[in-house]
């Protein structure tokens, strides 16, 4: 027992040692208590006698004890402090607010007080002298909020809520101050405060008489009659106006400098003035602290003068309209942006470093402007070889196989650029896959770069050259500028500059803006929008007409650009399958639908209808407002509003008189490049489109609750009512076309039902590429969907030929099969092509190939066996004595060698290659079983080539001459494709001791082998 104890003593003292503050805690604890209040009572008789400064060094050292600083509150605050630690800390803070007070710190009293209420939020006292410090300090709200504290803590505390009213009608918050009112007159019915104030807010506001008399209900009569002597009335207003004054002055701030444009007015354009607002508005909002405010003035005053108009550049010079008169080629359109023309006024000679949208106009030249052409080519030769990617000049038009430039080093990829894909793959088919040739080959794609090239000839028509008209307004539009600038020379600061830019710029919007214009004018309208508090609402009319008329007019032209930029994302980015954009797209400046969009295009819905306020052009104006509002419903899927604001758009266009053609009347918007024309047959044509978007809907739901009969059954004669002819062109034209093809397929894979869905494919993907030849650029479905589509399309069909290898010996039209043969080589014409264009999407996919290489090998099969056929019956001759290797293995070779010479031929997980090597293995093991194989060393090349392509076996350095490094990326070898790799390459023969060398296993067979052994093994 003796060793026992002694054994825990020693383990005590060790604790003790380890952990000193705890064990001198807990054993000292009434000590710590009798410590600290000893130090208290001290610091608090230094304070009777009026020793702050002892006083306070002893109230912060008692905050220092151990008792205090591990004292935490409770998370209820109103339970108040019951740990002495806590009443000490408590009473400590307080003690210190009120000596901080006394000497007029009014800072460090605030500070401690509101310390102390953190400890204890129960004590009315406390927040009275919050209260108080706080009206010293003219912290309005701080009191305010104080007051209101201690009227919880206490309802019937009388200097809180005498206070509190004060404060109420200091910050002009007449209602509560009114329900205080009553509170207190309840109390007592003569308080001179309440009733003086009460009175002066119902002079100053009558309507709150009749609306707060309820409030009043429960106080004594005489509180309507009683008079108050006109001296005791104007010292308590004084007293709260006095207060108001205080924090009038705090508000008050300096006078600042104005602000000057940090990008100057170089041209008197629209466009430009509006860049240099944007510039303004980006330095406001993104410089260094502390930020100029946006109501800033900012001073125009330079631009008064008269002679500086004349040191601006003229309309008429090259410098203005040069680039958008002569070198541009691309249509006249809003979004996407397009490039921002040079920075007047450039120097007149040539630049050492061209500018890279001059080099880019350059050499996007038509033979329409050939003088000016040739007259540049000599100057610029070598800007044109310093581009990334040459354009072609005026020797290039309609050469179509000329796609890159003499810098190219390898000879054999400049040789690849000039071959024709067509007339090389159209040798491989069979003769009876050439006979396909429906309405002159109308539904290929063999002319599909003549028909971009008048694409782009009509957009050189429609959009290149300023007509006639806009010079004269761009004449116009220096001298509207200039006035602008003088008409603004007193404004609000950047966003009440650019509202009025906005609605200067609105007025011109049914007029042809130059390039570029409205790109910045929606951006300006973007960054305004989103400080403003809204548009004038039309039914109040509590501004003048004009400026509503000016408001609403800029702002239905700026939301039809917005809503344009949106319809171009979703056509460019969304998949087709949805019929509208989900609120969490961030694509462009503002998410769709927008903060305020859905709001104005209300208020614009009201204003519309008030003919007194557009006059003669209210009917233009309320067809463009529903126009807007059903294009935006449609884009938002509710297609039953959008069918009703169609409906309306057609009867206000049916209401005026035809023209003298019979036609309908006809609403133009030449500043946006989709939907720039309003009439009935556009309306028709959305309307179809909307009942086709409807049933695409139907049909949605029907292939998610897997009723695939029914999709397969609404949409299969669609696709037979397609190939009749083209007499309905929104049944292929709508922005759904493509989401119902793959709704189509799938369906019917998932039925497995593979030879109706190679039918269905073939004729969805010849669709497919018709529109892809025709389809717009901007208007969706767009050329991107339509290539997403072809991609899915031959993925289904490569599906339904993996399921099903017999599909085509039961294929019931050979012309669709034909059909389907020159299809594939237009697509891969397409695919192996580079278009100059960077508009035109790019088309990649190495399926053309494998389903060619399956319709050649199945036309092969049946020759050959009418062939046997006919040499059956006797008629034996010899065989040719040089074999000529079949079109579908020379195919793959084909295109092996020319993916390889771009070294693509690994592209998609090497998957055409592993497809290759599947076929050489069936070849090569019917040539193991005869010995007689024909092409045995051709076949047996082009798999060594494949493995050294997929797999970089062997190695580079001990590779055969007759391999070539196509520099591919590798893919992994998996056990499967490792099995016949090795046993191609290992010897025919068990290697023995004495064996020659080139009958043994090389190492790097080996070592090949036993990585893929021991990747297996691993899983």
């Amino acid at each position: 027992m003796i060793r026992i104890a002694a054994l825990n003593a020693a383990s005590t003292a060790a604790d003790e040692s380890q952990d000193p503050l705890k064990t001198h805690k807990s054993q000292t604890k009434e000590a710590q208590e009798a410590e600290a209040f000893a130090l208290y009572h001290k610091a608090l008789d230094l304070q009777k006698h009026d020793k702050f400064e002892e006083s306070s060094k002893a109230y912060h050292e008692l905050l220092k004890k151990p008792l205090l600083k591990e004292a935490m509150p409770s998370d209820d605050h109103r339970v108040g402090v019951k740990h002495p630690g806590l009443i000490l800390k408590y009473s400590t803070f307080k003690n210190l607010a009120t000596m901080a007070a006394t000497q007029d710190d009014l800072e460090t009293a605030m500070e401690f007080y509101l310390e102390a209420v953190i400890l204890d939020s129960t004590d009315v006292n406390m927040w009275y002298k919050i209260g108080q410090v706080a009206l010293r300090l003219v912290r309005i709200p701080l009191a305010r909020h104080a007051f209101e504290e201690g009227l919880h803590c206490n309802p019937d505390h009388w200097p809180c809520m005498d206070n509190l009213i004060t404060v109420l009608y200091t910050l002009s918050d007449y209602t509560c101050c009114l329900y205080f009112i009553a509170k207190a007159l309840e109390r007592d019915h003569c308080y001179t405060k309440g009733l003086v104030l009460k009175e002066r807010i119902f002079e100053e506001q009558p309507c709150l008489k009749q609306d707060t008399m309820q409030m009043f209900t429960k106080c004594h009569v005489s509180i309507h009659y009683v008079e108050v002597e006109k001296e005791e009335q104007d010292s308590i207003l004084e007293e709260a106006r006095e207060l108001r004054r205080r924090r009038q002055m705090l508000s008050r701030c300096e006078p600042q400098p104005d602000l000057v444009l940090i990008q100057p007015v170089h041209c008197l354009t629209w466009k430009n003035l509006g860049e240099s607002l944007l510039a303004m508005y980006k330095h406001q909002t993104t410089c260094e602290p502390p930020r100029p405010s946006l109501g800033r003035r900012i001073d125009l005053s330079e631009y008064c003068n008269q002679i500086l108009l004349q040191n601006f550049p003229q309309p008429t010079s090259p410098i203005c309209l040069g680039p958008s008169t002569i070198l541009s080629s691309s249509p006249s359109s809003s979004l996407p942006p397009p490039q921002a023309l040079p920075p007047p006024p450039p120097q007149p000679q040539p630049q050492p470093q061209p500018q890279p949208s001059l080099t880019q106009n350059t050499v996007e030249i038509n033979t329409t402007i050939l003088p000016i052409a040739t007259a540049m080519d000599v100057s610029l030769t070598d800007k044109v070889k310093k581009a990334p990617k040459r354009k072609r000049v005026v020797e290039d038009i309609g050469e179509t196989a000329k796609r890159r430039s003499a810098r190219v080093r390898n000879t054999k990829c400049k040789k690849e650029e000039k071959i024709d894909f067509q007339e090389l793959l159209y040798k491989y088919l069979p003769s009876r896959l050439k006979k396909f040739d429906p309405d002159n080959d109308d539904e290929s794609l063999s002319n599909l770069e003549t028909q971009c090239d008048d694409k782009d000839d009509l957009q050189l028509l429609h959009g290149s050259s300023l007509p006639t008209g806009s010079v004269d307004y761009m004449e116009s539009e220096q001298q509207d500028v200039h006035n602008f600038l003088l008409n603004n020379i007193s404004n609000g600061g950047i966003l009440d500059l650019k509202m009025r830019y906005l609605k200067a710029v609105g007025q011109k919007f049914l007029k042809e803006w130059p390039r570029g214009l409205a790109a910045v004018v929606l951006e300006v309208y973007q960054t305004w929008r989103k400080h403003s508090s809204g548009l004038p609402n039309p039914l109040l009319r509590d501004c003048s007409n004009q400026h509503i008329r000016e408001m609403l007019t800029m702002s239905l032209a700026c939301m039809e650009l917005q809503l344009e930029q949106w319809s171009h994302t979703k056509g460019k980015n969304t998949s087709p399958r949805s019929s509208s954009i989900s609120p969490g797209d961030d694509e462009c400046h503002s998410e769709f639908p927008g903060k305020h969009f859905q709001g104005d295009l209300l208020l614009l819905a009201l204003g519309s209808c008030q003919k007194d306020l557009f006059e003669n052009d209210w009917l233009d104006v309320m067809v463009r407002v529903y126009w807007l509002k059903a294009r935006f419903l449609a884009l938002q899927g509710d297609m039953d509003l959008a069918l009703e604001s169609y409906d309306v758009c057609t009867g206000l266009l049916q209401s005026k008189p035809k023209n003298h053609e019979g036609k309908h009347y006809t609403i133009s918007l030449p500043n946006l490049r989709v939907d720039a024309a309003i009439s009935v047959e556009e309306i028709e044509k959305r309307l179809k489109s909307l009942e086709r978007c409807q049933s695409l809907e139907e049909i949605q739901r029907l292939f998610e609750s897997a009723e695939f009969d029914s999709v397969v059954r609404l949409l299969q004669p669609t696709l037979s009512y397609v190939s009749r002819g083209k007499t309905l062109e929104f049944v292929s034209s709508t922005p759904e076309r493509p989401a119902q093809l793959i709704l189509l397929q799938n369906s019917l894979l998932k039925l497995e039902d593979f030879q109706q869905c190679l039918e269905c494919s073939e004729q969805a993907l010849n669709e497919a590429l018709q529109q892809l030849t025709s389809a717009p650029h901007g208007t969706p479905p767009t050329k991107e969907e339509w290539v997403c589509t072809i991609r899915k399309l031959l993925d289904g069909i490569e599906v339904c030929f993996t399921k099903d290898s017999q599909l085509l010996s039961n294929f019931p039209h050979f012309s669709s099969l034909s059909r389907l043969a020159n299809n594939l080589i237009q697509l891969i014409n397409l695919s192996m092509s580079t278009s100059d264009d960077p508009k035109e999407p790019y088309f990649f996919s190495v399926l053309p190939w494998i389903v060619l290489y399956r319709i050649i090998k199945h036309e092969e099969a049946a020759f050959d066996c009418v062939l046997q056929q006919h040499m059956s019956v006797g008629d034996d001759e010899d065989e040719s004595d040089a074999p000529i290797l079949p079109s579908s293995l020379a195919l793959l070779n084909t295109a092996h060698e020319y993916l390889g010479r771009r070294s693509l031929c690994c592209s998609s997980d090497g998957t055409l290659l592993k497809f290759y090597v599947r076929v050489l293995e069936k070849e090569l093991a019917i040539s193991s079983k005869t010995d007689s194989h024909p092409y045995k060393e051709e076949l047996e090349m082009a798999l060594e080539q494949c493995f050294f392509c997929l797999y970089a076996y062997p190695s580079k350095k001990s590779k055969a001459r007759y391999l070539d490094d196509h520099s591919s990326p590798q893919v992994e070898l998996h056990w499967n494709n490792a099995l016949f790799m090795f046993q191609y390459f290992k010897p025919k023969s068990l290697p023995e001791f004495d064996s020659y060398k080139t009958s043994t296993v090389s190492a790097e067979l080996g070592q090949s082998v036993e990585e893929v052994c021991q990747h297996r093994t691993t899983k």
